[in-house]
């Protein structure tokens, strides 16, 4: 008799593979974590643990990286707060937690001393969001077909050439009419209307 899927048992294993941080599953546009650089940049990488073995051969470049490298990185990057964690018969890893809360683990077993820096370099600029495939490189609150707007988009090219300051771009831009504007334009109809 053949074996029958069991309904009640894929729906929890269906629901933890949703779970699951895999690139090609999930998709996004580009972000920064709580509007990070906008007003002022907070790096995101918070802490950084290396665990290593003094003895295992796996554990050479991590050990030639803590011994050459890691007060120089530790320097130029104060907000960060390094943890070396010796251990006996460990496989050597790199801990890198961020300020969203979340937690990357890194293998870092019979690695170079220069892969192992550009690891720890790679863990320094993230942001500690999910690895995701991008729909597109850049995104908008408001979707748009006229494509990426900045303040000088619709400026006068004649501007370049004129010698500024000038009273034509000097005065403020709005197409709410004032109030002194309504009454001087009913005065100009209604003399207008008179003649």
């Amino acid at each position: 008799m053949p074996a029958r899927v069991r309904v009640d048992r894929l729906k929890p294993i269906y629901t933890a593979a949703k779970a699951l941080n895999f690139g090609w599953r999930m998709s996004d546009f580009p972000s920064a974590p709580m509007q990070n650089g906008i007003s002022r940049f907070i790096p995101q990488l918070h802490r950084l643990t290396i665990r290593f073995c003094k003895q295992s051969e796996a554990s050479v470049g991590v050990r030639n990286f803590i011994e050459n490298n890691l007060v120089e990185f530790s320097k130029t990057n104060p907000s960060v707060a390094v943890y070396v964690v010796p251990g006996r018969n460990c496989t050597p890893t790199i801990r890198a937690e961020y300020g969203n809360g979340r937690m990357v683990h890194m293998n870092s077993s019979g690695l170079s001393a220069e892969r192992v820096g550009q690891y720890v370099n790679l863990l320094r600029t993230r942001s500690g969001l999910p690895i995701v495939r991008f729909e597109s490189r850049q995104t908008a609150s408001c979707k748009s077909v006229q494509g990426q707007w900045n303040p000088t988009t619709w400026i006068a090219p004649e501007q370049n050439a004129a010698q500024l300051p000038d009273e034509r771009f000097s005065s403020h831009r709005t197409s709410v009419i004032t109030a002194t504007e309504y009454i001087q334009k009913l005065m100009k109809e209604k003399a207008e209307e008179s003649k």
